[in-house]
This record gives C-alpha cells, structure tokens and sequence, in this order.
C-alpha cells in the first residue's frame, strides 16, 4: 500500500470525524503539521526570534556508530529523529533517530545502501533498518508525522518512500530526478488533491522539483518549480549543490542552502504559489532571483562564516543551523542564522578534518527543550548537543 494510500485515508477519518461532531471548520490536527498560509496580501511572514540556541548547548555527547551491523555501510549523511508515537506495531519508535549511509564498508564513495536506527540517548548500538539497490547512495532523509521515512538517493536517481517497519512503500522516478541530494517533506493544510509533497534538489540540474503525493488520480506529479541553483557536477564525496532543504509549515516557507555559493535562501508561499515549472529562477550567484514568484523568494544570508554548507536543521524557535563542509582551517562549523538574516553563533563540533558534517537535525519544543543531532563523518557517529 502507498504512502499516499494511508495518507488518504487518514484524511478521510478525520474529515468524517469532523463531520459528525457538527464542526463546520475542523481543526487539522497539530500532528500533520499544518502550514498557516497567508492571506490574500501575503502578510505572513517567518517569526523572527534573534535567542541563540547554539549558545545554550554546550555539551557534547556521543549517541552511538552509524556503521551498518550487516553489510559494514558507513559516511552517515541522512538524519531524522523520530518525534511521534508511530501508529501500531512498528520498528521505529519515538524519540529514535535514523540514519542512512552514503558508502560501502570499502570507503566507496555513493555506494551504500543502508539505513540503520537507534535511540537517541548516549551509548547506543545501530540497529539494521533496511537494505535496497533502491537506496543506493542515500544522500538525505526526512521524516513525516506517520512516521513514514523518504530517503533522496543519489546513485539510484530516485527517492524512496519506507514505512515505520522498514518495507519500502514508494519508489518515486522521473526524468527531472538525475541525483536526487537534498529533501523536505511538506505537509498540506487539508487533505487531496494535491496532499502532500515531497521536494527534493537535484545536484545535476542545480533545480528544486516538486513532488505532488496525493494528486486525484493517486499519480504523483513532477514540477521543477525553482531552477538555477549552482552545482559543481563533483563525484560522490565533492559534490556541491542546493541541500539541506528545511520547510517551516507554520509560515509556509522553504528554505535552500546552497554550499557553493555560501548561502541561504527563503522561499514564502512555497506550497500555495509554487506550482509551475519555473516560479523561480536563482541567479548564478545565488543572491538574486526571477520569474513569476520571484516576489516571494528572498537571500536570508551570504558569505563567512558559511563554507560549504550542506545540512540544515530548523530549531523550534524558527532559526535554522547549517553545517560547513569546506572550512580552510579544518574546523567543522555548525552555524545559527535567524529568519532575517542576523548570524547568532557558530561552533566547532569537531577538531578532526573539515567535512565531517553531512546530517543535521533537531528535537524539542522549545528554546529548553531543543537538541541538536548531527552525522560525524570523522568516526562514523551521530553526536548530540544538548545543556
């Protein structure tokens, strides 16, 4: 059963719920993580918190190996935490954290094809969670509010959709997808057509390509809706391009690192406006933009101390931490940008070489409460930073 299979009929449960309480607007549950999408001026815009959470977390703990315990698949380069409760049996469980790794046991760079779990606690052991060809070169991974994980592969040229349990329920191919690098999942406000969407940057063509889940006729649909973006066409292991893709659902907006040109852009609207091929073109140096929704794209910030950036995580508060991948002192920077662009703090997480970040991601509710997960690709570990 597809992914968008179950997510339909959640929405109809709901929506039947809703119904025969007598409710005329029913509430879309906190858990599909809803966007608030703006009005018809456009006034919504992301909240702007200048608190640094990076400056909170001052200790550093190991969590455990990202090395596969079957085939010996390590570089650990996607990372998702898991924040809800699955629904019924399941492999996963909250509070875990997955990983995928992006090369074979012989150092093989793109050539893995796992995907390992584990709590998120120190002192954890990796669990096998799966294995396909379909997985080759698993570049980036999020997570859904079903717990439902999608994996952007590179080598395969596909994205992978995989229930809590492990089975692969989705296979997601098309022309636009040539390397398939970084990924956010999307959340609708209501339900279908066209639910869902997963989006995901492409490190050949440099485009951002929309992917419509739960279309009318159970089909998905492909747009490349932002195009421009810089890549270096570099083998596994020196790729560069757009990555580290992070929505913000409650103000509609997409965020894009982009590691060759050292910056981070915002897209607003982006599920309600962002339907065409081509809504947006990024100008070569990636602080300019044009085309229909050029309106709606803004440079949040540019220059040191990003280099190289590839990963991202989206805090609580709504500010965002990158990590570097080509520092020229060899430190591995985590950097804390808020919404309007003000730089917050940065911190080294790592003295061995440069280029040991290749997952970010984030726990918590609130300022107190957040901690954030990274991929040390130095010793094959996920790391936490927590108070």
């Amino acid at each position: 059963m597809q992914l968008v299979t179950r997510l339909v009929a959640v929405a109809v449960a709901l929506t039947a719920a809703a119904c025969n309480s007598g409710a005329s607007n029913p509430p879309v549950p906190a858990a599909f993580g809803a966007p608030s999408f703006a009005d018809d001026a456009g006034t919504i815009e992301p909240d702007v918190d200048h608190t640094s959470i990076l400056k909170m977390l001052a200790v550093e703990k190991t969590i455990g190996s990202t090395v596969d315990p079957t085939n010996g698949d390590l570089n650990p380069h996607g990372l998702v935490y898991v924040k809800y409760k699955p629904l019924g049996k399941s492999v996963l469980q909250k509070g875990d954290v997955a990983v995928c790794n992006f090369s074979d046991k012989a150092h093989v760079q793109g050539k893995g094809t796992t995907i390992v779990y584990m709590g998120s606690t120190p002192g954890q052991t990796p669990k096998h969670f799966a294995q396909s060809a379909s997985l080759l070169g698993c570049a980036s991974l999020v997570i859904n509010s079903f717990d439902e994980i999608f994996a952007a592969d590179q080598g395969a040229k596909n994205a992978v959709g995989l229930s809590s349990n492990a089975k692969i329920v989705q296979t997601l191919k098309n022309a636009l997808l040539v390397e398939p690098w970084g990924s956010a999942y999307v959340p609708s406000q209501s339900g279908y057509p066209p639910g869902d969407g997963l989006w995901i940057s492409d490190a050949s063509s440099g485009k951002i390509v929309r992917i419509n889940l739960g279309t009318s006729s159970g089909k998905p649909t492909y747009t490349s809706v932002i195009t421009g973006f810089a890549v270096n066409h570099g083998q596994p292991g020196s790729i560069l391009a757009p990555s580290g893709l992070q929505y913000n659902a409650k103000a509609d907006t997409l965020y894009v690192v982009d590691g060759i040109t050292n910056t981070l852009v915002a897209f607003h609207h982006a599920y309600r406006e962002f339907n065409q091929a081509n809504s947006v073109t990024v100008s070569a140096d990636g602080k300019s933009f044009s085309g229909p929704s050029a309106k709606d794209a803004r440079l949040v910030y540019a220059g040191s101390p990003l280099e190289g950036p590839i990963s991202s995580t989206l805090l609580p508060n709504g500010n965002l931490v990158l990590g570097n991948t080509l520092n020229k002192k060899g430190k591995n920077l985590l950097v804390e940008i808020a919404t309007d662009g003000s730089l917050l703090a940065y911190k080294n997480v790592n003295t061995g070489k440069a280029g040991a970040i290749f997952g970010l991601t984030s726990s918590g509710y609130s300022d107190g409460t957040t901690q954030i997960f990274f991929n040390n690709d130095n010793s094959n570990t996920v790391e936490v930073l927590e108070k």
